[in-house]
């Protein structure tokens, strides 16, 4: 990649903020309008999505805890490629779940990388995704890193 030029995503509904790089793209241009609860961002195969729980989701997290609820977020042919046991992490100072899977595809695998966050009782799924080949090479995870580390929550 060349030089890395970044956009900003700052959305109050949403009540999220970070930094990506520019060459992710929303199909809706989303990332400069006020939406529902969910972005996703793509360039070619790499994918970002992040998905604001609803008031019933977030019953069932806070009932049956993150990992629970990252397990249930899973498709049923994905391959868990960590631990058995899903990895605790934080985000934005959150607690959260994490765990990376192999998803196959006719067209071949895909790698994804899921985070079930919980701010103040509101839950956030955020998702990378690219192929396996690529999910780990120096472009994808700099892309990936650079959301992960400007990501805030905007408190109302």
């Amino acid at each position: 990649m060349e030089d890395d030029l970044f956009r900003r995503f700052h959305n109050q509904k949403l009540g999220v903020s970070f930094f990506y790089n520019s060459l992710l793209n929303s199909n809706k241009d989303q990332a400069n309008s006020e939406h529902e609860n969910d972005l996703q961002l793509k360039h070619e195969e790499l994918k970002f999505r992040i998905i604001k729980l609803s008031s019933e989701a977030n019953v069932g997290l806070q009932l049956f805890g993150l990992e629970n609820g990252l397990k249930s977020s899973l498709n049923e042919n994905e391959t868990i490629t960590e631990d058995s046991k899903l990895t605790h992490t934080q985000v934005a100072g959150n607690e959260t779940a994490h765990t990376t899977t192999i998803y196959p595809t006719p067209v071949g695998n895909f790698k994804i990388r899921r985070y079930l966050v919980s701010h103040g009782g509101q839950g956030y799924l955020i998702a990378f995704q690219d192929r396996a080949e690529k999910f780990e090479s120096e472009e994808s995870q700099k892309i990936f890193e650079t959301i992960l580390d400007t990501f805030k929550f905007l408190d109302s």
